[in-house]
């Protein structure tokens, strides 16, 4: 159940995260944004993929739940390095609180 769950906020949080990307004006927020959901459909993968081979308990769900646990930490790992090193380049323009 706490998969799930999971499955559904990272699927939220990307489609509320490209909105607000799509929204947004200023090249490094939007930047941002894509970075945090890149970081959200890794999260989404890997829930899947060991939903999906827990559910299912079979050889080609093992196949599908490796290749999609690969994909996802590839997402999560580049899109947080990368986000990392946008906001120390940018501390001012990366942060989205409003004054």
């Amino acid at each position: 159940m706490f998969l799930v769950a999971l499955i559904f906020a990272s699927l939220v949080a990307f489609v509320y995260l490209k909105v607000q990307q799509s929204r947004e004006v200023e090249p490094l927020v939007k930047r941002s944004y894509s970075l945090k959901s890149s970081i959200a459909i890794g999260i989404f993968l890997i829930s899947f993929g060991i939903n999906s081979y827990m559910s299912l308990q079979s050889s080609v769900a093992a196949v599908v739940a490796l290749i999609f646990l690969v994909i996802g930490s590839i997402n999560i790992f580049f899109g947080w390095k990368q986000y990392r090193l946008l906001k120390n380049y940018s501390p001012k323009e990366t942060s989205t609180e409003t004054n």
